[in-house]
């Protein structure tokens, strides 16, 4: 199957940071009129060269066979990668490193510390009764100044919805632990496993990869993925200076 007729295409990246050797990336396809999901690729584990900056074909040449395949997915007018890494800090963070930081009381709860947490973390942990990782308080910063730092080397890929409210061709955090029954280690929801590869292991870094794919494909296509779950953007006048965690919508 070649990506020529693909409407729409995800790409995942389930990020391992800078010296991280278990990087993972997965690309899915959809074709619209028949309704039907293609995988056209999904990485084993790689490392990103330090010989040179890493760009978007740094990304897709571990999952996709062929140098036709790579133009094929770059040429696709709707296209999105999601992340699974903070893509922006919190603000009050932003301001004590630039020497503007107000005075705040320790908090009763960590999630409420305006220094580790953002605005669209703390909606998750209210909304699912989840809590992410922080970017300053855990290892996340690792994995979230790589991601940041190729921002510029993404093709056309535009950053939605901190830079620009949406795209054609986009770049955006997603979330896939709120795609799984349970923890890290545990497997999708069955209306979304129903739709993985089947040789992939839950747990594992390309399974989370994949996870991402899906839910950028759905971003991709504006919702039109009739086979998975609505994903869901920031609620309407949400602050989005600190970003969006974009996820499926939940039962």
């Amino acid at each position: 199957m070649t990506t020529a007729h693909m409407d729409a295409i995800g790409i995942g990246w389930d990020v391992r940071g800078w010296q991280g050797n278990a990087q993972a990336v997965a690309v899915v396809g959809w074709q619209a009129r028949e309704k039907q999901l293609h995988w056209l690729g999904v990485s084993s584990l790689f490392r990103l060269s330090s010989r040179v900056a890493p760009d978007l074909d740094a990304l897709l040449r571990p999952a996709l066979q062929d140098e036709m395949g790579l133009m094929q997915v770059l040429a696709c007018p709707q296209l999105a990668l999601g992340i699974d890494a903070p893509l922006a800090f919190p603000r009050a963070l932003a301001d004590l490193l630039g020497g503007r930081g107000a005075e705040c009381a320790v908090p009763q709860r960590e999630i409420d510390n305006p220094y580790a947490y953002r605005d669209c973390d703390r909606w998750l942990h209210q909304q699912y009764g989840k809590k992410p990782l922080s970017a300053t308080f855990d290892r996340l910063g690792n994995n979230a100044t790589l991601a940041l730092s190729m921002l510029p080397r993404l093709a056309d890929l535009q950053l939605v919805p901190t830079r620009i409210p949406e795209a054609e061709r986009a770049v955006l955090e997603v979330y896939p632990a709120l795609a799984k029954v349970g923890g890290k280690a545990s497997v999708a929801r069955e209306e979304i496993a129903a739709h993985l590869p089947v040789d992939l292991v839950p747990g594992t870094d390309p399974y989370d990869a994949a996870l991402c794919a899906l839910m950028a494909l759905q971003y991709a296509a504006k919702g039109s993925v009739s086979l998975l779950p609505p994903l869901l953007g920031a609620p309407e006048g949400f602050p989005l200076d600190e970003g969006w965690v974009y996820h499926f919508a939940r039962g």
